[in-house]
Order: C-alpha cells, then sequence, then structure tokens
C-alpha cells in the first residue's frame, strides 16, 4: 500500500477500519463515493418491466444477494410481524445467492409463501424501484450500498437498519429512517412508514437531494488528476 500515492475507500467506516490495519497510509487514505450514471438509472426505470402480479397493495422492495450478510432471516421474520396488522403488503426480494435453499424453508414455514418473495436476479432493476412503495436494506453490515444509492436516485422511501455502511447513507429522520437489526424495530418501523404517506414522499424527496449532492464529489476525481 505505500507504493501507491493515494488509497481510496467508498465509505469513512470503511476508512477507520482500513487505517485499524495500516495507520501508515493515513497521509495517503481518502474517501471517494461509488461512482453511479444517475441519468442511464433514470432511463432504465422508465422502461418495461418490473412487477408482473396483479398484486395491488404495498410493496416493499430489498435488492440484494442472497447471503448470511443481508440478513434476510430478520426480515421474513420482520414480515409475518408486519401482517399480522397490515394484511395487504407483500415483500420482494431481487437477488440469487447461496442462501436461497435455506429462505424457502423459513418462508414455508411461517406460511409466507404469497408474502414474502424472492424473485431471483434480473436484467433491469430499476422499474421495481420506481413502482416500490418502501426500499428496505436491513443487513449486518455494508461497505457503501449500491442499492441504497439507486433506491436514492429513484425517490424511492428508504428504510435501513443502523449499520456501518448504511448510517453513512442515511440520515435518520430526514432522508430516511434508521432502525435495530430486529424484526420487531424493522416491523415496526415499516408499520410506521405505511400510516404515513406524507412523510414517505418527503423522504423519497430528500433522498434525491442527498444522492445528487454526494454525486457532485466526483468532481474531486479531477482535482485529483
Amino acid at each position: 500500500y505505500l507504493k501507491y500515492d493515494d488509497i481510496f475507500p467508498i465509505g469513512e467506516d470503511v476508512k477507520q477500519q482500513f487505517l485499524k490495519v495500516y495507520p501508515e497510509c493515513a497521509g495517503r487514505t481518502k474517501v471517494f463515493h461509488n461512482i453511479i450514471d444517475t441519468e442511464k438509472i433514470k432511463t432504465k426505470a422508465s422502461l418495461p418491466g418490473g412487477f408482473s402480479d396483479d398484486f395491488d397493495g404495498i410493496r416493499l422492495l430489498t435488492v440484494g444477494r442472497l447471503t448470511e450478510q443481508k440478513s434476510y432471516p430478520t426480515a421474513i421474520r420482520a414480515m409475518k410481524k408486519i401482517k399480522e396488522k397490515h394484511k395487504n403488503v407483500r415483500w420482494y426480494v431481487l437477488g440469487e445467492g447461496p442462501e436461497r435453499k435455506r429462505l424457502e424453508h423459513l418462508i414455508d414455514s411461517l406460511g409466507l409463501q404469497e408474502d414474502f418473495i424472492l424473485s431471483g436476479s434480473v436484467e433491469n432493476p430499476y422499474p421495481y424501484y420506481k413502482s416500490a412503495d418502501i426500499y428496505v436494506h436491513a443487513t449486518g453490515f455494508e461497505g457503501k450500498s449500491i442499492a441504497i444509492q439507486e433506491a436514492q436516485i429513484l425517490g424511492c422511501t428508504i428504510l435501513v437498519s443502523n449499520c456501518s455502511g448504511n448510517r453513512e447513507q442515511v440520515e435518520n429522520g430526514t432522508d430516511g429512517v434508521l432502525c435495530q437489526l430486529s424484526s420487531e424495530e424493522i416491523s415496526r418501523n415499516i408499520a410506521e412508514l405505511l400510516g404515513n404517506e406524507e412523510k414517505c414522499r418527503e423522504y423519497g424527496k430528500k433522498a434525491t437531494v442527498r444522492i445528487s449532492d454526494e454525486q457532485g464529489d466526483i468532481l474531486k476525481l479531477f482535482e485529483i488528476a
């Protein structure tokens, strides 16, 4: 690492973890956010695609690989609690991975076959973001989530777990919701959002402003060069 002039972690949490191991690199380590093609995402969100079922209720969406890091069992159990009070809700997950069989077993055991949908990988996820009511990203840890950034670009109402990475991307009560990674807290916060459409719209608008400001940091690349 000392052979490089500059080292760029994608977030402040990642930077601090890196410097714990390589403190001698402090002078050359700077945060540089993921570069996202905002206009391309907006264009692809307008293409045909997205949800193909005839469900007319509230749609929750998560995008991410089916891995242990993503804490899907917690989300599934949260959905069980949500269904106790809100019948007209479905949760969709876009992504594939090694945890599918285990997650399917949990979904079946809780009777959520029609309510928690593992949709697999899709070529163009953006129409799903555009028509989802709430984007949920309840993970154990993150570096810097591109999925959250995509949801912000498309003006989604966003709820994320309070973990490294996520808390850098969402300010609780301003442009989304941060909550503890538990089925109780996730279900409670989703229920609160379901009961406040005005707040949801406000979060979505402020999320687009936040990501727009952050993408302005791309200009730093030219300053470095």
